[in-house]
């Protein structure tokens, strides 16, 4: 019998090597890949084909509860990307209570929340896109130790050489 343990306070997120902090109840952090790596098609007589793309594109939406100072440090990195155009930034993030791990280089804010004003402590979700990324969709049964961190980085970082990108 294993014990798998999950504490949502050891998950770290660093934009721009910044600890963003403040995160809401609930689903606080989701990472989606925005393209599966293959399709398929099936034939009338059952053949199927497959097409491979590769896409290294995801989307991240970080929800903070509106007192969270993260808000703030998004906001600056969202300012300077509509000022200067270049405001991509590294994102990484890391469950240290297991081996979930993600990683990009190239991450930009897609899209700021509303600003609302109300009767209720309200969160605040940000949508950020990231391209280059090296991801691990881990378990909680052991946390991972910075060795495995580093292979699970440089193997997700071979597939990403090896599509040409």
């Amino acid at each position: 019998m294993t014990l798998a343990n999950y504490a949502p306070d050891s998950v770290n997120c660093l934009a721009f090597g910044i600890p963003l902090d403040g995160f809401a109840d609930g689903t606080f952090i989701t990472v989606t890949k925005d393209k599966v790596p293959y399709g398929s098609t099936e034939t009338a007589d059952g053949s199927i084909s497959r097409l491979y793309t590769n896409s290294q594109t995801y989307t991240i939406s970080l929800t903070f509860h509106r007192g969270s100072t993260s808000n703030d440090i998004l906001t600056k990195l969202w300012q300077l990307d509509e000022f200067t155009q270049v405001g991509k930034f590294p994102l990484f993030i890391k469950d240290l209570s297991g081996t979930d791990l993600f990683f990009s280089t190239n991450t930009w804010i897609e899209g700021i929340p509303s600003m609302v004003q109300s009767t209720n402590f309200d969160t605040r979700t940000w949508i950020l896109r990231s391209s280059q990324a090296v991801i691990n969709v881990g378990s909680n049964q052991d946390a991972s130790g910075i060795l495995q961190d580093l292979i699970n980085l440089a193997s997700g970082t071979a597939s990403i050489v090896e599509g040409g990108l």
